[in-house]
């Protein structure tokens, strides 16, 4: 299984507007194959920081992720909520 975070410091004020974008990515990527949970949090000590958290199969289901036109394209229309890059962190975990 490999877990993703993608830790992403807003702009003043723009929390609610990225959380509304968010949905239709959310609810797609839900449907992939490969795709365990994928999540987006708001950071209980910051109110300009979210993080999205993601459970993956494998690393080609994640791959494949990033290649979805949905993936791309919020990618695209967040870029003038963030205040600089998305911090994302990748982990494999083996289960026992």
């Amino acid at each position: 299984m490999i877990i993703v975070t993608a830790k992403m410091n807003l702009k003043p004020g723009k929390k609610d507007e990225f959380i509304l974008k968010a949905q239709d990515l959310i609810c797609a990527t839900r449907l992939e194959e490969g795709c365990i949970s994928y999540g987006l949090y708001a950071s209980t000590e910051n109110k300009d920081e979210l993080v999205m958290l993601e459970h993956w199969e494998d690393i080609n289901s994640l791959n494949t992720h990033m290649e979805t036109d949905h993936f791309k394209q919020f990618g695209k229309i967040i870029k003038q909520l963030l205040t600089g890059k998305i911090d994302v962190k990748s982990y494999s975990v083996k289960q026992t």
